[in-house]
């Protein structure tokens, strides 16, 4: 069994970082670790082709390889953090992206998943939206 752990955070051995490979390492399985910001892709841009192929139309950046090691994974651990109290773009665009592995063939179906949300709004403010909860439905809801 193979697991994959994603971080969307850019900092170098960020929270979000060593929460994922903390996990990863607890298993005791093969892992792969893969942090987004040492790869160039775009978020989705709807063209809807994956719904016919279960691959991405989007061919010109890494966004291909990213949604192949997703597929391949037996379990993901999504890992991201919450600038502005909301979900990070990079691990949102990775899990657009990865909606090409659902249609056809629904690759991820089944598949454990868990997710780490990583923040730094404090709790006792209450102007703030809570920034780690809405990061986690983020994930939560993506419906791997």
């Amino acid at each position: 069994m193979k697991i994959l752990g994603v971080s969307g955070s850019p900092i170098s051995n960020s929270n979000t970082d060593r929460a994922v490979k903390a996990i990863l390492n607890a298993t005791g399985l093969e892992a792969e670790f893969i942090k987004l910001s040492d790869y160039k892709f775009s978020g989705c841009m709807h063209c809807l082709k994956c719904t016919y192929t279960n691959k991405c139309a989007i061919t010109d950046d890494d966004g291909p390889m990213l949604i192949e090691k997703a597929r391949e994974a037996d379990a993901i651990v999504i890992g991201g953090w919450t600038p502005y109290s909301s979900l990070d773009s990079r691990t949102k665009a990775f899990m657009e992206r990865c909606f090409a592995n659902r249609h056809l063939k629904n690759y991820m179906k089944g598949k454990p998943a868990v997710s780490v949300v990583t923040h730094a709004a404090p709790e006792a403010n209450l102007e703030l939206p809570q920034a780690a909860s809405m990061g986690q439905n983020s994930i939560m809801y993506y419906r791997l």
